[in-house]
């Protein structure tokens, strides 16, 4: 990705308990985006499918980022 900026996508699950970040995505790791895109799609699919309604977010959890 020459020229493109860094671009990092979070899967964010909301519960009764709060905003949790279960995943991270990072463009840097793909040849294209539309390789980024569809591992994003295919990834929130698996997460619906065990019962947790993630979506995409541009932000994490402090804890997420705190984690590391």
């Amino acid at each position: 990705m020459n020229g493109q900026p860094k671009k990092t996508v979070y899967l964010n699950y909301k519960s009764v308990y709060g905003i949790e970040t279960v995943d991270e995505i990072n463009i840097e790791n793909f040849n294209n985006r539309k390789e980024f895109r569809n591992e994003i799609n295919r990834l929130c699919r698996e997460y619906r499918m065990t019962g947790q309604d993630v979506y995409t977010s541009s932000r994490s959890t402090k804890e997420w980022r705190e984690k590391e």
